[in-house]
């Protein structure tokens, strides 16, 4: 699973790094110390006839259904329409992202409130941006708090996660210069954990309450017990 549910700022016609038309999108950004999130819209079928920039209006709103594919070469974030594109109120917010996969490393810790990780998820090929089906698209993930020592306490390369979160963008500089990146905020109680539980782990299952509408508090999780097979080998 790989999609996000975006309404964004329509900012003008671009190309990707072998000349394929696409359209450059900002969604708007929440909280204090987010930053506007740039997005690149690539043709599809499922986009149809509703994909053409110059019917749009530069500031204009485009809410878009998607998959997302992260580009290394170009540090940018491309979305493959799965659905046609239509214009809303510009005061629409909406920023959802559904991901699931293994994980594939977890970051070294550097704060206790803060805990970050790679997710791997498998994606439909798309030619335009050179994605075949051999590949695995590469998301970092975030989370703060309590859902920190949650993910701390159950991840382990190779376990799965299917999870709901919001789309950022940050840039900070560097030695090297300026630098930015894409990274998951994972929203509270909202994803579930699949597999065994670490060897020396109690045996517990998460179980994340419903997901609430806006700025939801952290879930609380109930615990089952279940016995542990030492003897399987930890899937990825």
């Amino acid at each position: 699973m790989n999609l996000i549910n975006a309404a964004a700022t329509f900012v003008g016609e671009a190309q990707t790094e072998t000349g394929v038309r696409c359209m450059e999108m900002k969604i708007p950004a929440q909280g204090t110390k987010a930053i506007e999130v740039p997005v690149f819209l690539i043709p599809t079928r499922s986009s149809g006839e509703t994909f053409v920039p110059e019917a749009y209006e530069k500031g204009c709103t485009i809410l878009f259904t998607g998959r997302l594919y992260p580009c290394k070469t170009d540090n940018r974030m491309y979305v493959a329409p799965t659905q046609p594109l239509q214009t809303v109120p510009n005061n629409t917010v909406l920023n959802q992202v559904s991901l699931a996969g293994g994980v594939g490393f977890i970051a070294e810790e550097r704060r206790e409130d803060l805990f970050n990780c790679g997710l791997l998820c498998q994606a439909p090929p798309q030619k335009l941006i050179g994605h075949t089906w051999d590949d695995s698209l590469p998301f970092r993930l975030e989370a703060w708090g309590d859902d920190a020592a949650r993910m701390r306490k159950f991840l382990y390369k190779g376990r799965q996660i299917a999870l709901t979160a919001s789309l950022r963008f940050e840039t900070w500089n560097s030695k090297d210069g300026p630098r930015a990146a894409y990274k998951i905020r994972i929203r509270s109680g909202q994803y579930s954990f699949f597999g065994k539980n670490k060897a020396n782990a109690n045996p517990v299952q998460i179980q994340q309450q419903d997901p609430v509408k806006s700025e939801p508090e952290p879930a609380l999780a109930t615990v089952i017990p279940k016995p542990i097979d030492k003897g399987d080998e930890i899937p990825f």
